[in-house]
């Protein structure tokens, strides 16, 4: 564990449904300042949670602010909405009309950061995301990813003229969509959720050294949810990741059973 390591759990209620939520962000051990942000929001009269995660663009300036901005945003437009999964699609817009705005007072500096957000309400998750912050499914041991990432080597896969991890591939980080301020468009889904299923969002400092089933087996099992997303940070920076470590989640637990007990 790095000294800069930030934790935080809490709960909320969806119906007849207790949701155990946690976030685990830490700098890492090669970056000098932590990009990322997120967020925990747990909806008032058992209408479920809001989990949200925006990854800066390290190689501009201004990327922390950005991300920063773009969580506070989204959750504020998500709040507002009279219901949660319609305002996953206009949570994005209005991250980026406000970077669009930092930019502007920044003299047009380029800044950027992705973005994914879900609403846990109603017994199902909508997840809007740009950029290759991911949205996993963790159920019965596996993982399903939720989200596509939005970048040259991801799309280029998906279109059949490269096999993921072929020599000559593009960098993995390269984006096609972020969060800039320029016009954009954001992907949306929707999963139904049961008991004992986990929504994980996480960076790509943590889903890049780790894959899917790893991030499984390390948050998907027994205990409290908080200390299972530690165990993964650390198993991620300890697979040699070279960036800032954030993982958000959501556990789905019937009410009156101890998630702890798991």
């Amino acid at each position: 564990m790095t000294e800069a390591r930030d934790v935080q759990a809490t709960r909320a209620s969806d119906g007849g449904l207790l949701l155990e939520l946690a976030a685990v962000s830490d700098r890492g051990t090669v970056r000098a300042e932590n990009q990322d942000a997120w967020s925990l929001v747990p909806l008032e009269a058992g209408r479920g949670c809001l989990l949200l995660l925006a990854d800066g663009m390290g190689g501009h300036a201004g990327g922390r602010e950005a991300a920063v901005l773009a969580v506070r945003h989204a959750a504020d437009r998500l709040r507002e909405s009279a219901d949660p999964h319609e305002g996953v699609g206009e949570a994005g817009a209005s991250a980026n009309a406000a970077i669009a705005e930092l930019r502007r007072d920044h003299g047009g500096a380029v800044m950027g950061t992705t973005l994914v957000v879900a609403a846990v309400s109603a017994g199902r998750a909508t997840i809007g995301n740009v950029g290759d912050s991911r949205a996993y499914l963790l159920r019965d041991g596996s993982a399903s990813q939720v989200t596509e990432d939005h970048s040259v080597l991801a799309e280029a896969i998906r279109a059949g003229h490269l096999e993921s991890g072929g020599a000559g591939d593009p960098p993995r980080n390269l984006l096609t969509r972020a969060l800039t301020g320029d016009p954009v468009d954001a992907d949306r889904f929707s999963v139904e959720l049961r008991a004992g299923d986990v929504l994980l969002l996480c960076c790509d400092g943590a889903w890049d050294p780790l894959g899917g089933e790893a991030l499984a087996d390390l948050v998907g099992g027994a205990g409290p949810l908080d200390g299972l997303l530690t165990r993964a940070c650390d198993a991620a920076l300890e697979a040699g990741s070279r960036d800032n470590v954030t993982l958000v989640a959501c556990r789905v637990t019937e009410t009156g059973v101890d998630p702890e007990a798991r």
